[in-house]
């Protein structure tokens, strides 16, 4: 009877710690995040404390949408066909829009991320070829990027680079004259390194750097008021800050 009820005491206590550990399953809710962190178990008073203390790990998967905003220092080259010669402006500007992405972390730090942004631009620039002495103007209103992010989680910081393609539109007119203007949407390529960390629950913040290269863009009579292109090439180089925020997946 004695070793009966010593039994019954051990199983009874038994299924009390599975349960304790186990605890109770919280399925997230279609509209709140998914827990950032593993769920930690708490011991019982009769419980003997883990062996080695548990670490939290910020666990990235999931879907976000986010807003950026940055300064940009652009490279407008450009040759006059007319006359025969060519050179470089560099411009300043801004930019501010939106972003939306999605990471994945498979059990490691390893992660796999796609970011998809598009930015208001301001960039401006005017040269000043023989042949245009009022000066040929080329804008550059917007900027959008489609990227793949690689990173290595330490936790809740995430060191990444970044590549993919970039897309924008671009005018160009002689600035003043009655000749209309002529643009061109162009697909180009970008590539470069950022930063994100965790500021609390879902809302992260990172800061990053991008070289866009929009390839070229040639302007006829609304360049030159003489017969005879001018080309374009643009480069920027952007530096922006942004605000994410951490969706759940269904």
């Amino acid at each position: 009877m004695k070793c009966v009820m010593m039994a019954s005491i051990a199983l009874i206590a038994s299924t009390a710690a599975f349960a304790a550990d186990t605890g109770p399953v919280v399925t997230p809710g279609p509209f709140n995040a998914p827990p950032a962190y593993p769920r930690v178990v708490t011991p019982g008073p009769f419980d003997a404390p883990p062996a080695f203390t548990h670490t939290k790990l910020y666990d990235w998967t999931g879907f976000y949408v986010g807003i950026n905003g940055g300064a940009t220092l652009n490279d407008i080259r450009w040759f006059s066909g007319p006359d025969d010669v060519g050179g470089t402006a560099s411009v300043t500007s801004g930019l501010i829009g939106g972003t939306i992405g999605y990471n994945l972390q498979a059990q490691d730090p390893l992660v796999v991320g796609l970011e998809i942004d598009a930015d208001w631009s301001g960039a401006k620039g005017t040269i000043t070829p023989p042949t245009c002495l009022a000066g040929c103007e080329l804008d550059v209103p917007w900027l959008g990027t489609a990227r793949l992010r690689f990173g290595y989680a330490f936790d809740q910081i995430l060191p990444y680079v970044t590549g993919g393609v970039a897309l924008s539109d671009l005018h160009a007119d002689i600035v003043g004259a009655p000749f209309g203007s002529e643009y061109g949407r162009n697909l180009g390529w970008t590539a470069g390194a950022g930063i994100e960390f965790v500021i609390s629950g879902p809302l992260r913040a990172k800061i990053e750097y991008l070289h866009v290269d929009l390839n070229g863009f040639t302007c006829g009579t609304s360049c030159s008021v003489v017969a005879g292109p001018v080309e374009f090439n643009f480069y920027s180089n952007v530096v922006r800050a942004g605000l994410n925020y951490r969706l759940w997946m269904n």
